[in-house]
C-alpha cells in the first residue's frame, strides 16, 4: 500500500530586494500622502465604507469557497451597510441637531454698514483690475479690514509651467461697501499658498502637519502691511456609525509659510479676528439645515412639524449663508422657510462668523415676512421694461434695523460688469426701494430705511373740531374788523 503524500502549503518567500521594495513603496506613499488626502477623507467622515468594502470581500470568498450560509449572512450585512451609508447624513444630522444648542432671541440684531458689492460684480472687478500676464485671481472671501468689509482674493500663477516654479504674488481687494469699483492690488511673496505645487500648496504643507481633517474656505487678512493666510479647521469625531464635523480652530500662516494652529478658544484674543471671521460658511449651513430634525427623523420624513428648508435663489453664484455686519459683530445668516410650498420666512438662524454660536429667531404665524427666494419676483415686476435676458437680480443679503427685516439687492448686467440698481425690499409688505447711487443708500439707511413714524391720521371728530375753531377764529377775525 502507497503512503499518503501530505499536501505541501507553499509559503511565500520574500527576498531581501522585495522587502527593500515594500520599504520604499510605503515611504514614498507616506511623503505623498498629502495627493491621496481626498480619497482617505471619503473613507474617514464615512467609516461604514471601510465595512462595506470588506464585507463584499468577504461575501466573494465564502461563495468562491461554497460556503453559502456564511455568504449569505455576510450579504445581509452587506444589504444592511448600504442602508446605513444611505443614511449617513441623516445620521450625522441628527447628532449634530442633537448636540447643538440653538439659542432662541426675541429679536434680529441690527446691521451696520452696507454691504454693497455682490460676489460676482467683486470678482469681475478684481478680474478687470489685474494687469498681470502671469497671474488670474483665486478664490474670493469676504473679510473685515480696519473695520471694513472687503473682498479678497490671492494672485495665483496662471498656467502649468507657472504653477510649479511661481509663487503667490500678493492678494488683491475690493471695497465691499461701495457699488463702484474700488479696487487695490497689494504686492507680497507668499512662500507658501494656494493654486501653486507642490511643496509649496498651502494643502501639501497643512495635511503633513495634520492630516484627517478638512479646511473650510481659505482667506486672506491684511494687517500692519502684513499678509495673513487663514484657513479654518474642520475636524471629526466618531458617534456611532458616522463621523461628525465640528470646528477646531485656524490655521495662520505668515509670508514666509510658517504655520501656526489656534483653538476656537485663542481666536477670541487675537487682535487681528476682532470683529471678523473664523468659523467656516460650511459648517454654518450644516449646522442649520440640520435643525430639520430637531423633532426627529420621522417627522422629517413624514410629519414635518416646526421643519425647515434652507431654500436658495436660483441661478446665484453666491448661496446661503450671507456674511453680514452686525452690531453684534459679523454673522452667517440664513433665513429659513417652512417644508413644502410654502415660501415665507419661517425662522432666521445667525451663526456667529468667529465662535459658531448659533441663534435663532422664531417668527410667529401672523409675522407674514417674505423669503429670499419671492423677493426676486417683486424685483422683476417694479422693473417690466428691463430685459431679463441681459440682466440678473442678485444676492438677497438680508438687512435689518430698528428690528425689521429687508432685503438688499443688486440689479447687473448678465455679464456682472458693474451695479445698475441698489435695491432694498421690505419683506412685511414687499415695497420695493430703489437706489441709483451710494450716497442715496446711506441717507435712507441713517434716515431708518423710511421706518419714521408715519404723520397720525385724524378722525372725523378731530377734523370737525379742527373745523369750528377755524371757523371761529374767523368770525373774531371779522369782529375785530367793525
Amino acid at each position: 500500500m502507497k503512503p499518503k503524500h501530505k499536501k505541501i502549503i507553499k509559503v511565500p518567500r520574500f527576498s531581501t530586494k522585495n522587502i527593500i521594495y515594500l520599504i520604499v513603496l510605503i515611504v514614498l506613499l507616506y511623503f505623498l500622502r498629502p495627493w491621496f488626502h481626498p480619497l482617505m477623507m471619503a473613507f474617514y467622515t464615512k467609516p461604514v465604507l471601510i465595512l462595506l468594502i470588506i464585507s463584499i470581500i468577504l461575501i466573494a470568498y465564502t461563495f468562491k469557497r461554497k460556503k453559502y450560509m456564511a455568504a449569505t449572512v455576510f450579504l445581509l450585512f452587506t444589504i444592511a451597510l448600504f442602508i446605513v451609508l444611505g443614511l449617513n447624513d441623516v445620521i450625522m444630522e441628527k447628532y449634530i441637531v442633537k448636540e447643538t444648542t440653538y439659542n432662541k432671541i426675541s429679536s434680529l440684531p441690527d446691521s451696520v454698514g452696507v454691504r454693497m458689492l455682490p460676489r460676482a460684480v467683486a470678482r469681475r472687478y478684481l478680474e478687470d483690475s489685474l494687469q498681470k500676464s502671469r497671474e488670474k485671481v483665486g478664490g474670493l472671501n469676504i473679510v473685515n479690514i480696519n473695520d471694513m468689509l472687503y473682498w479678497t482674493a490671492p494672485r495665483i500663477p496662471d498656467g502649468f509651467i507657472l504653477y510649479f516654479t511661481q509663487k503667490v504674488n500678493g492678494i488683491m481687494i475690493a471695497d465691499a461697501t461701495k457699488s463702484n469699483r474700488e479696487t487695490s492690488l497689494i504686492t507680497k511673496r507668499l512662500d507658501v499658498g494656494e493654486g501653486i505645487g507642490i511643496t509649496d500648496s498651502i494643502y501639501w504643507k497643512i495635511f503633513k502637519k495634520r492630516y484627517f481633517i478638512n479646511l473650510g474656505d481659505v482667506y486672506y487678512i491684511n494687517k500692519n502691511d502684513t499678509i495673513l493666510t487663514i484657513a479654518p479647521i474642520i475636524a471629526y469625531k466618531f458617534r456611532f456609525p458616522v463621523m461628525i464635523p465640528y470646528f477646531d480652530g485656524v490655521f495662520i500662516l505668515n509670508e514666509e509659510g510658517k504655520i501656526g494652529k489656534y483653538s476656537p478658544e485663542q481666536i477670541t484674543k487675537i487682535k487681528e479676528f476682532t470683529n471678523n471671521r473664523a468659523f467656516p460658511e460650511e459648517l454654518a449651513r450644516l449646522y442649520v439645515d440640520a435643525y430639520k430634525y430637531n423633532l426627529g427623523i420621522l417627522n422629517a420624513w413624514f410629519l414635518h412639524e416646526d421643519q425647515i428648508e434652507i431654500t436658495d435663489v436660483y441661478d446665484q453664484s453666491n448661496r446661503q449663508p450671507f456674511l453680514m455686519p452686525t452690531v453684534d459683530g459679523l454673522k452667517w445668516i440664513i433665513a429659513t422657510e417652512p417644508y413644502g410650498e410654502s415660501y415665507g420666512i419661517f425662522k432666521i438662524f445667525l451663526v456667529d462668523a468667529l465662535s459658531g454660536k448659533i441663534d435663532v429667531l422664531e417668527l410667529n404665524e401672523d409675522q407674514t415676512l417674505t423669503g429670499p427666494v419671492r423677493v426676486v419676483s417683486y424685483v422683476k415686476k417694479k422693473f417690466p421694461t428691463i430685459d431679463w435676458s441681459t440682466a440678473k437680480v442678485v444676492e438677497p443679503r438680508p438687512y435689518v434695523i430698528n428690528g425689521s427685516l429687508y432685503w438688499l439687492l443688486s440689479i447687473t448686467p448678465s455679464d456682472f460688469a458693474g451695479i445698475s440698481y441698489t435695491l432694498f425690499i421690505n419683506s412685511f409688505n414687499n415695497e420695493v426701494i430703489t437706489f441709483e447711487n451710494d450716497e442715496d443708500v446711506y441717507k435712507f439707511i441713517e434716515q431708518g430705511l423710511g421706518l419714521e413714524e408715519e404723520p397720525k391720521k385724524e378722525s372725523e371728530e378731530e377734523k370737525r373740531d379742527k373745523l369750528i375753531r377755524e371757523i371761529e377764529e374767523k368770525l373774531e377775525e371779522l369782529k375785530k374788523l367793525k
